[in-house]
């Protein structure tokens, strides 16, 4: 139980700290901005320049990958899953997958980072990679790596949070 009381924290503190970065423009659009949106088996690519978003949707799922930065977002969703994918800052990837009912976000706020999220079983997945810093959430659990890393799951109820040398986990 303490287990999952720590990942909703790290969770609404993952959304929040995201939520804030992106409201104060540390991730502004340029001229590169890329939308990817599906649902319902349908899949959208857009290239242009060094950037690309890529969402593809099963039936009764929905993807989408938003890429305003100068590097790659890809959502994938199926079987009633919900995929978002934010990558705001150049040579970084978003990355997010959901299935069975599950709803994943990656969002990229720092250049140089990875953020991966695979949500599944109707639990929440969310990573958010700052600078230098690779974030992962799903199946087995979490990981946080580099400058600033920051990931949840709720179905395993594990979370991390890596900001230089604070290391935080369960």
């Amino acid at each position: 139980m303490r287990n999952h009381r720590f990942a909703v924290r790290a969770l609404v503190l993952a959304i929040g700290g995201a939520g804030a970065a992106w409201g104060l423009g540390l991730g502004a659009a340029d001229a590169q901005a890329n939308t990817c949106s599906a649902s319902n088996g349908h899949e959208v690519q857009r290239i242009q320049g060094l950037s690309g978003c890529g969402a593809r949707a099963g039936a009764g799922s929905t993807a989408r990958a938003e890429e305003t930065g100068g590097g790659t977002a890809v959502a994938v969703s199926d079987k009633g899953g919900h995929a978002n994918a934010i990558n705001q800052q150049p040579g970084s990837s978003a990355l997010s997958g959901a299935t069975t009912g599950g709803t994943s976000y990656a969002i990229t706020t720092g250049p140089k980072s990875l953020a991966v999220a695979q949500a599944r079983a109707g639990g929440y997945s969310v990573s958010v990679g700052g600078w230098g810093g690779q974030a992962y959430s799903g199946g087995p659990g979490v990981r946080c790596a580099g400058g600033f890393a920051a990931a949840a799951d709720t179905t395993t109820g594990k979370a991390c949070l890596k900001y230089g040398s604070i290391n935080l986990g369960n």
